[in-house]
């Protein structure tokens, strides 16, 4: 891991941004804010390495190429979807492909397992979709 020296990290990035943010591989992590806002930086550097520097908390993810993996911190299922819609401009820049995977990580802060069916960042747009667990 990389430690702070190292850290680009911005509001709604632009493209200009993302080149700063993935520098040699499309890696990065942030927090969507409850009124939609990204924050992100590259994805070298924790959460928990941030955390104290952030005047706002939200929704934790990780984008790995084609990857966004979201951290459940006992959010509302709804609350996690609207908060990804409203993000769609920012987590577009940053590159989602429609077919890229979205993986629900359920254990890193609540110690839960859960499992979720296969879900494509394209089906968040879809009416009627809900992200919800399986049965």
């Amino acid at each position: 891991m990389s430690n702070l020296d190292d850290l680009f990290i911005c509001t709604n990035p632009t493209r200009r941004d993302v080149k700063k943010i993935y520098r040699e591989e499309k890696y990065a992590r942030g927090i969507i804010q409850a009124n939609g806002d990204v924050t992100v930086w590259n994805g070298d550097v924790m959460h928990t390495a941030l955390m104290p520097y952030l005047t706002e908390t939200g929704i934790h993810f990780s984008i790995f190429n084609d990857k966004l993996e979201i951290c459940w911190q006992f959010e509302s299922w709804n609350e996690i979807q609207r908060r990804l819609v409203e993000a769609k401009p920012y987590l577009d820049v940053l590159g989602l492909s429609e077919n890229g995977r979205i993986i629900i990580d359920t254990r890193y802060y609540t110690h839960t397992e859960m499992k979720f069916p296969d879900i494509r960042y394209k089906d968040l747009f879809q009416e009627g979709y809900e992200i919800k667990p399986l049965a």
